[in-house]
C-alpha cells in the first residue's frame, strides 16, 4: 500500500515513516482485504491532518510490532486527535465526519479484522505522537514458524 499511501501523502503534504522491524512473523490473512484496511486507515489519517495539522508535524507513521507469539499488531498513527463525540461514533455504519463519506470504511475494516481472528481499536489523543494524535492498531495472528526441513543426506554420504 506504500505507493498509493506516499501519493496521497505528497500531495496533502504529509510525510509517511515506516518503522518495521527486520524480522517480523508472518501472518495469516487475506492479503488484499488487510492492504485495504492498511490504505483506508492511511488514509483517513492523511486526510484528518489536513486541515487541523500544520504542515511541519504531518507525519503519518506505519509500523508493525510482534507483541506476543501468536499475534502481530499493526499501527497506523497520525497528528490530529479525535474528539469524544465523534470518538464514541466512529465505528458506526453511515457515520463520517467527511460531507463526501460515506462513512463505512473503518466499519467494514473492523469486521475484515475480526473475521480473520483479530480485533481493530484505535485511542486518541495517542500520548506516543508528538501532538497528541491518534493510533488506530489492529491484529492479526502470526503464522508459528515451521522447523527447517531436515537435510537431505544422500545414499553415498
Amino acid at each position: 500500500v506504500l505507493p498509493l499511501v506516499r501519493l496521497q501523502a505528497r500531495k496533502s503534504g504529509a510525510r509517511i515513516e515506516v518503522d518495521v522491524p527486520e524480522r517480523i512473523a508472518a501472518v495469516r490473512c487475506d492479503r488484499t482485504m488487510v492492504e485495504q484496511v492498511l490504505l483506508n486507515l492511511a488514509r483517513n489519517g492523511i486526510q484528518s491532518m489536513e486541515d487541523t495539522t500544520p504542515l511541519a508535524q504531518r507525519v503519518l507513521t506505519l509500523s508493525a510490532t510482534q507483541t506476543h507469539p501468536r499475534w502481530v499488531t499493526f499501527a497506523v498513527t497520525d497528528a490530529a486527535g479525535i474528539s469524544p463525540d465523534v470518538a464514541q461514533r466512529l465505528f458506526t455504519p453511515f457515520f463520517s465526519t467527511r460531507a463526501e463519506g460515506m462513512g463505512l470504511g473503518l466499519s467494514l475494516c473492523r469486521t475484515v479484522i475480526e473475521q480473520h481472528g483479530g480485533g481493530l481499536d484505535f485511542e486518541s489523543p495517542y500520548p506516543g505522537g508528538a501532538t497528541g494524535g491518534t493510533q488506530f492498531r489492529f491484529t492479526l495472528p502470526a503464522v508459528a514458524e515451521r522447523p527447517a526441513p531436515p537435510e537431505r543426506r544422500d545414499a553415498t554420504d
